[in-house]
């Protein structure tokens, strides 16, 4: 397992972050959550999960992601 900071930002406000051990981001998220995630694409209010290692991150393994909840717009 892994270890994320799981963020809830509406625009570049965090309303509140979470730490969750999980196998990857997107589960970390739905951890969190509770609820289904997919990729950002622009939303106001989202979720940014960064990757906590000691590892820099890579362009094939960014470190930090960002979704937003499923049937959730902006």
């Amino acid at each position: 397992m892994r270890a994320y900071r799981v963020d809830e930002v509406d625009g570049e406000t965090v309303l509140a972050s979470h730490a969750v051990e999980a196998m990857a981001a997107f589960k970390a998220a739905q951890k969190a959550l509770g609820a289904e995630v997919t990729l950002r694409g622009g939303a106001g209010k989202w979720i940014r999960v960064v990757e906590l290692n000691d590892k820099p991150p890579t362009r094939l393994h960014p470190g930090v992601f960002e979704f937003r909840i499923v049937g959730r717009k902006g």
